[in-house]
């Protein structure tokens, strides 16, 4: 199936925030007769680089935890609107709403940074080890709570969220493998006030345990494996799990059985999530208009939008509060479970702060004498031009001649020019993923 300039803009929406000119004209200058030169060149994420945390986010502030966490919302907004290719950012952002610790639980952030830093390393990595690599992060043993977990008062918040929420769903495991999984990381853990995770043997219950049917002195990390390598059925249980969940995340609610399962099998193979991406990428169903009316734009993605368009930055922007008042909090999920899509970003409040940023951003860009160049244009030129500006054109008949007829009203032209720029980011449109 030849690839369109509608597929590759949702493409580039969907795997890098929004659709800049130059990647649409390099992806439109590719073999277009199917999906595949397209996938290759948003998956090579090798062009990022890969620089370390800035030394700021290596430790602690001494003298302020705001200012850090300031910091650090700049700095992930700033690399999901700078970076060559942005699907790397996209994808980290989709592993920390999947393993999911929060910033002022954990109480150091230079903990969180470090671990949306190994995310980041591993976004594209393998599933397996980067399960792994979550299971003894620092802010992940503090958050749910190993860092405490010794033989004698085994703490089973982590065993339960592994297999709850990770990798296998409800109804996929029983108590008893709970309590097992528990057993098996007691030992594991991080002692204040660094947490520097270590496994202390005199801590760890060496005594029989049965996970899954099997009974053996299990150890924390053979229970990752037991699900994601030697298992068949949890294994697959898992890929599906997974699959799914990103399929929901860069496509839309509610994929097909059909389509999940095929992608599932070839993932459960070698746990490659490159592999994943591309497979979920090249499917001709994630260009369907399902998929491409199936996701709104989450606060974070909002932000990365209008600074792109906006030319603003993180900081002039107050992303560290903006998302919060639009309802998704940098680096502090609501809850272990994550956050959600679409009617979950479209309640009163949530509205009403976007209404709010969108008023901000205008009051920046009006200092600046942005829109003044509409003055002389007709109301549907100006629309027009709007929408280009914010890269929602063309516009819904609905949206645009609504547009128009605002404009219409307006007293006099910088009136025009202001109202103008504030109702285009509240466009329905500017809204969809």
């Amino acid at each position: 199936m030849a690839v369109s300039d509608d597929d590759l803009a949702h493409l580039l929406r969907r795997t890098e925030f929004v659709v800049r000119p130059n990647r649409l004209a390099e992806l439109k200058a590719l073999d277009l007769t199917t999906y595949a030169a397209v996938v290759e060149n948003v998956l090579n994420t090798s062009l990022n680089g890969s620089a370390p945390l800035p030394d700021y986010f290596q430790s602690e502030d001494p003298v302020s935890s705001w200012d850090q966490y300031v910091a650090a919302c700049n700095f992930w907004i700033d690399a999901m609107v700078n970076k060559p290719r942005p699907l790397q950012e996209k994808l980290t952002l989709f592993w920390h709403g999947h393993f999911v610790s929060a910033w002022w639980d954990v109480g150091k952030g230079f903990h969180m940074m470090q671990q949306v830093q190994m995310y980041r390393e591993n976004a594209l990595g393998n599933f397996r080890n980067l399960t792994q690599a979550m299971a003894v992060d620092r802010a992940m043993l503090v958050y749910l709570s190993n860092a405490e977990n010794v033989k004698g008062s085994p703490n089973q918040n982590f065993a339960r969220e592994l297999m709850e929420l990770f990798t296998l769903g409800v109804g996929n495991y029983a108590e008893s493998d709970v309590e097992a999984s528990a057993r098996a990381w007691t030992g594991h853990n991080a002692d204040w006030p660094e947490y520097v995770y270590t496994f202390y043997p005199t801590r760890h219950d060496n005594g029989m345990k049965t996970f899954f049917g099997t009974t053996k002195n299990w150890n924390g990390p053979d229970i990752i494996d037991e699900i994601l390598l030697n298992n068949a059925g949890k294994r697959q249980i898992a890929a599906r799990l997974i699959t799914k969940k990103l399929w929901e995340f860069l496509a839309h609610p509610s994929p097909p059985p059909l389509v999940v399962n095929a992608i599932a099998s070839a993932f459960a193979a070698d746990w490659n999530i490159t592999n994943l991406v591309r497979l979920i990428l090249n499917r001709p169903e994630f260009y369907s208009t399902t998929a491409k009316q199936g996701l709104v734009r989450t606060p974070i993605e909002l932000i990365v939008a209008l600074c792109y368009y906006s030319g603003l930055t993180a900081d002039d922007l107050g992303a560290s509060w903006r998302a919060e008042s639009t309802g998704q909090q940098m680096y502090q999920p609501p809850n272990v479970a994550g956050w959600k899509a679409n009617a979950y970003w479209l309640n009163t409040s949530a509205i009403a702060g976007r209404a709010d940023f969108a008023q901000s951003v205008t009051w920046q860009l009006r200092a600046n004498h942005v829109f003044d160049n509409t003055y002389s244009m007709t109301s549907a030129d100006a629309v027009d031009y709007a929408a280009n500006f914010f890269g929602i054109f063309p516009l819904s008949t609905t949206t645009r001649t609504a547009l128009i007829d605002a404009r219409q009203t307006q007293p006099g032209q910088w009136a025009k020019a202001t109202n103008l720029l504030t109702m285009i980011m509240l466009a329905p449109e500017f809204h969809m993923a």
